[in-house]
């Protein structure tokens, strides 16, 4: 029985360590005030310590304590993550992955490779099987069962723990590993043998789960993620200048056709985004004055992390978004070979999160207002069983009048009605709740906790939760209170701890809430609703962009590239599934004439 050599794990070290301070610097801490605080964390961001916050507030050592703590703002874009979805069988723990060598599959003894046949690989064990075999196997998860009480009874009874003889093996002609079906690499030594097994078992069959090999003991659960960036290509971009328009003008001032839209309609301009899904590009529809913003998705990244469902619901929510003032307005998708676009109203206010960076806080009129416009967006998405699970500062965005777009509704779910939960692990670490944290059953509830944060960013300048790592945020998150700078409304305060209420069953916005409807809390003493969702009340900062083209409050890195696609191998194209993107094309009635 052949199995691929171990792999050696990786250990982090802090190479910062901790340095003595002088005499003059050994004070006691309770008599720091903000200013020794400020210099003693000067050039890099500290972590909040809402314990340490407290504990000054209620002892009165800051008596003009006006949050000098809380300002050194956020420094950072913070990527969401999510895990991929698991197929448990017999103990297996499946997720989709791609293959990028020859891999054999013990079942039916047939490769996985390329796109068509793209395959399940089990987190635990790191078997690797076709998506129709996954469901056949008859044996248990090797990795499942090695800790199990009758396991152990065993081990400890008769201190047996060696089914198979590993010795390192030379193979003399190509072979695969008996339980990944990976190929073995090398010229000599390329993996392990048992030397008393002439024969190589497949590992299904339904044996001891004390068999587990020094190899498959290593393995551990991991979240596969994708680190595909784009590369550019040389073009040129039009300037700035040759297109001019007024202030009160949108970027699209007439309604297209309806039609079927496809590539060669639009002229690409500059790029607005990108990251590892793609880009985002600022694109003029050909023979009108019409400016759209892009999403271009790369189809091979697609099936690479399993996100065809993900993105057909990121459809479906946009195409529903134009029927609410709030959330972003999708104008067609379409798609060619390589690429799938969403083509959407172009925002040119910038996201909060640039905002937030140059202004270092809100004040709270302006923060109520964003506030207001975010919940009516939600309250929409939450009435028609949509969890939005992202919400951040980056995905809010504002218009050339200064309302909000909710944007990016990649993490959605639908059909969240009455008492149907979710329980995937996924959104952006300093946004999410302590349920998702802590693998519970959960709802709409996440939002409003993610709602919550976000508030308290925009007043603050600051999150409310922080950590050296993903360990201590998460840690953080689930146990400690937020600490309230005293500048801040007794009304801000009061809504901000209901929605961050760690009890979701408590949290303010969801149903039957004890503190009420959110819509009615004195935070929002003054606010119109009706008027607020017919777009009448008057934001209080309007973007001063001088014309459509005019790309200020976007990252500068990603507007001086150049606008164009990243071709893709025809190798790979050649062997993509294209069946499983039929119907992605698509042209919003509500948008076109």
């Amino acid at each position: 029985m052949m199995f691929t050599g171990g792999s050696h794990t990786k250990k982090r070290t802090n190479n910062s360590s901790n340095k003595k301070s002088s005499s003059q610097d050994r004070i006691e801490r309770s008599r720091l005030n903000c200013q020794e605080i400020r210099v003693r964390y000067a050039g890099r961001p500290p972590p909040i310590n809402p314990s340490r916050v407290r504990q000054i507030v209620q002892d009165g050592e800051l008596d003009d304590f006006d949050g000098a703590i809380f300002t050194n703002g956020i420094a950072r874009r913070r990527g969401a993550i999510k895990h991929q979805k698991v197929h448990e069988v017999k103990g297996h723990k499946f997720v989709a992955k791609f293959f990028r060598s020859p891999t054999l599959c013990p079942f039916c003894k047939e490769f996985l490779w390329g796109f068509g046949k793209q395959g399940y690989q089990c987190q635990l064990c790191q078997c690797a099987v076709h998506k129709r075999c996954h469901d056949k196997i008859l044996g248990k998860c090797p990795g499942s069962g090695k800790e199990s009480q009758s396991t152990i009874y065993l081990r400890e009874r008769f201190k047996i723990d060696v089914p198979h003889r590993f010795r390192i093996h030379s193979f003399m002609s190509p072979t695969f590993c008996d339980h990944c079906g990976t190929l073995l690499y090398g010229f000599f030594k390329q993996g392990l043998k048992c030397e008393g097994s002439k024969r190589s078992p497949s590992p299904f069959e339904d044996t001891t789960p004390t068999g587990s090999t020094s190899a498959s003991r290593r393995n551990s659960a991991k979240s596969s993620t994708s680190s595909t960036d784009e590369s550019d290509s040389s073009t040129e971009v039009e300037s700035d200048s040759e297109v001019a328009r007024p202030l009160t003008e949108p970027p699209a001032r007439n309604r297209p056709k309806f039609r079927k839209y496809g590539a060669g309609d639009f002229v690409f301009l500059k790029v607005l985004g990108k990251g590892s899904f793609g880009k985002v590009l600022l694109a003029e529809l050909k023979n009108t004055e019409c400016y759209y913003a892009i999403k271009c998705l790369k189809k091979d990244v697609v099936l690479e992390d399993d996100d065809v469902e993900c993105t057909l619901i990121e459809r479906k929510v946009l195409a529903l978004g134009t029927k609410h003032p709030y959330l972003c307005h999708l104008f067609c998708t379409f798609q060619t070979e390589s690429h799938l676009f969403f083509v959407m109203e172009y925002l040119n206010g910038g996201d909060l999160m640039f905002h937030i960076q140059q202004s270092g806080k809100f004040d709270e009129h302006r923060s109520r207002f964003y506030a207001a416009e975010i919940v009516s967006g939600l309250k929409f998405l939450h009435n028609k069983g949509i969890m939005y699970r992202d919400l951040k500062l980056d995905n809010i965005l504002l218009d050339y009048e200064g309302h909000v777009r909710i944007a990016d509704f990649g993490m959605c779910k639908l059909q969240i009605y009455l008492d149907r939960t979710a329980d995937t692990f996924c959104g952006t670490p300093d946004y999410m709740a302590p349920e998702i944290i802590k693998g519970l059953k959960y709802n709409q509830c996440v939002d409003w906790w993610s709602f919550g944060v976000l508030l308290y960013e925009m007043l603050v300048g600051q999150s409310p939760f922080s950590g050296c790592d993903e360990d201590e945020l998460f840690y953080n998150i689930c146990n400690e209170k937020v600490a309230y700078p005293r500048y801040l409304s007794k009304e801000a305060i009061s809504i901000m701890s209901y929605l961050m209420e760690k009890d979701s069953t408590k949290r303010l916005g969801t149903p039957y809430c004890s503190m009420g409807d959110i819509c009615d809390q004195p935070f929002f003493d003054g606010i119109d609703w009706k008027r607020l969702e017919r777009k009448e009340i008057e934001p209080p900062y309007k973007p001063k962009v001088k014309h459509v083209l005019d790309t200020q409050y976007f990252d500068p890195g990603f507007t001086a590239a150049n606008p164009q696609l990243t071709p893709v191998d025809k190798d790979i194209l050649a062997s993509m599934d294209q069946v499983q993107f039929k119907g992605f094309s698509y042209t919003n009635p509500n948008t076109t004439d």
